[in-house]
């Protein structure tokens, strides 16, 4: 068809209005889109000429006022290697009712990556093969991995307490023999847990037949409160059974997989596992502590960001020479030199976090993968609200999966308690391999958190973890509306004591645990729901916890022991375990209707089971709080 114009105006109207809707089109595609690539470079972020990461972030910056779609930011396959974290701050927000969306490739592979690839590998020890490679100045991992696999430090056993050990103020009295051949036995970490706690401390000495520990770490191992008996989880409490093992030697070298990080000479030794070929082989050392930071302040806080289909990898952490690392419970650490420790739990600092929030709002991780990171994989801290964590993957970690809220009772600014915020069908196996004391997901103090058909197996201590403060002083509530519901949690407590698949803390009216599968695997310690200390005003209903061993070293499926726990209701839930009541009752505490001493489970209790973790589709018709 063709279209005659009559008159240059015509004309020039006409192509004028042509290239108004074309410039407008452009406009469009280029605000709904941007494209990066782990080699991009220059300002256009287009799919034809993609930038880097950065440069995408910058351009948000200049665009965001006028968005009038939601922006998403494409990341290409590949590795995007970060030697500082992709910070974003409020200026990084959404806008004008429109979000930022920073996806990846949907299978996975554009990856967020903390490491550095190490080459120039030589055999440096023929008969132990032993091979050994540079490293850049004022390297620290703690972890480096081979092949996607993750190496291990070099080990040597430790010693059984008291027989070849015991604590002593300054150390061990006894177990230096082990050591004093050693090259360099103040690079020496000594590797213990005691019931809850797990510890790593470095030597400082050593002494005839006895080691001299760092300090502060040694003495904050022991640091006590006045009502809370932390010290019985101690090196100095009768729990204590010595030294796991000692790490950190280039003596201890000797199994394949094993690897030694000479800081002194900036140098890394490893023996490879059969097949591997260190002149192919991907090995990747970490650097990075954070790779995604987002950092608002309470007036003006980070919004209105999605993170889809991102791989999130090898973070690096190292605690201090001196400090080591020393917990209170679930990755909060004790640090400087204390004297005494709160009876609430307060002060504590947190275990680092590839990923972490801060005054932000709507944020949601959708689909995303976290592995093989040096310390915890995401954390919403201090004044995150209405923010999501679903459908992702954790595994492979030194830490734990996901931390919500943190530990301050009664923080100055209200706005500063996490709400609103969920945790909605996430896989988290294989985590807190280094530091064992950390759990899947820990929530501290929160109001309205949502913890829903998550699927967690494969950990060293507890499965989920909500509240905080022991011995909370005084009657006010906390935190309130914390629901614990469908969640699938099993292989829990393989390592430490004194924890659960599920465990509360803290005065939180509207909350309840709620038709939860816990499955035991024939296992013989832990609780399956542990309403520790302070716990109140929970409601626990439809749960099914199964395959208790038939003789328990410690635990049972449900535990309410204090006498200032109290406003419990724990009701209509399944087990095979042999508990048939509360060992502390209490006044205010409702135990009834429970289904105990099973052989089989009813077809109510299988439908919990079937609607529980991260395949779990059906309600379960169970009529307990939701």
């Amino acid at each position: 068809m063709r279209i005659f114009i009559r008159g240059t105006k015509q004309l020039a109207w006409v192509l004028v209005a042509t290239l108004t809707l074309a410039a407008q089109a452009h406009a469009r595609t280029a605000l709904g889109q941007l494209f990066v690539s782990p080699n991009g470079a220059g300002k256009r972020c287009d799919r034809k000429h993609p930038c880097s990461i950065e440069d995408a972030r910058d351009k948000v910056r200049s665009i965001k006022q006028s968005l009038t779609q939601d922006l998403i930011i494409r990341l290409a396959p590949g590795r995007y290697r970060l030697s500082h974290p992709l910070a974003l701050g409020s200026a990084d927000s959404g806008s004008n009712g429109h979000v930022v969306l920073w996806e990846g490739s949907p299978d996975g592979t554009s990856i967020l990556d903390g490491a550095i690839p190490i080459h120039g590998w030589t055999l440096t020890d023929a008969k132990k093969n032993i091979w050994r490679a540079p490293v850049p100045k004022d390297s620290t991992a703690l972890q480096i991995y081979v092949n996607g696999v993750r190496a291990i430090p070099a080990r040597h056993s430790g010693c059984i307490s008291p027989g070849q050990c015991r604590y002593n103020e300054n150390g061990l009295t006894g177990g230096g023999l082990l050591l004093r051949q050693l090259a360099h036995p103040e690079q020496v970490v000594a590797a213990f847990g005691v019931r809850w706690r797990d510890f790593r401390c470095r030597v400082q000495a050593i002494r005839g037949e006895n080691i001299v520990m760092t300090e502060p770490c040694w003495h904050n191992t022991v640091a006590d409160s006045v009502k809370e008996g932390w010290s019985n989880a101690s090196p100095k409490g009768k729990p204590f059974k010595g030294v796991e093992w000692f790490e950190n030697a280039y003596e201890f070298l000797g199994k394949p997989g094993q690897f030694y990080l000479d800081r002194q000479a900036n140098m890394l030794y490893y023996v490879p596992r059969p097949a591997e070929n260190l002149n192919q082989a991907d090995v990747e050392l970490p650097i990075t502590e954070h790779l995604l930071t987002l950092h608002g302040t309470p007036g003006s806080p980070v919004h209105d960001i999605q993170f889809e289909n991102l791989t999130f990898a090898h973070s690096a952490w190292s605690y201090s020479d001196t400090e080591g690392y020393v917990p209170l419970q679930a990755g909060y650490l004790v640090t400087g030199d204390r004297q005494t420790l709160p009876d609430n739990g307060e002060g504590m600092v947190r275990i680092p976090a590839a990923v972490e929030t801060f005054e932000s709002r709507n944020l949601s991780f959708v689909s995303d993968r976290f592995e093989d990171l040096g310390a915890a994989a995401i954390a919403f801290d201090r004044g995150t609200h209405n923010s999501t964590i679903a459908h992702s993957a954790f595994h492979d970690l030194a830490g734990g999966a996901i931390f919500v809220g943190d530990t301050v009772a009664a923080p100055a600014n209200p706005a500063d308690r996490a709400s609103g915020n969920k945790v909605i069908r996430n896989t988290i196996s294989s985590i807190a391999i280094d530091y064992r004391d950390n759990v899947a997901i820990m929530g501290g103090f929160n109001n309205g958190l949502l913890i829903e058909s998550n699927s967690i197996s494969h950990v060293p201590y507890t499965g989920i973890s909500v509240g905080w403060g022991w011995n909370y002083e005084g009657e006010g509530d906390v935190q309130r509306d914390v629901r614990v519901r469908r969640n699938n949690i099993s292989d829990f407590m393989t390592v430490l004591h004194d924890g659960g698949a599920i465990y509360t803390q803290a005065q939180s009216p509207g909350s309840s645990v709620t038709e939860n599968y816990i499955d035991y695997q024939g296992h013989d310690n832990g609780n399956g729901i542990y309403l520790d200390e302070r716990s109140r005003k929970y409601d626990v209903c439809g749960n099914v916890v199964w395959n208790l061993a038939p003789k328990m070293r410690e635990g049972q499926w449900v535990s309410a022991w204090s006498s200032w726990s109290g406003d419990l209701n724990i009701h209509d839930n399944w087990s095979d375990d042999s508990h048939t009541a509360l060992h502390n009752p209490g006044p205010t505490k409702t135990f009834k209707d429970n289904h105990l001493v099973l052989k089989e489970l009813p077809p109510e209790a299988k439908a919990i089971i079937a609607a529980s973790g991260v395949n779990g589709r059906e309600e379960p018709k169970t009529g307990c709080t939701r």
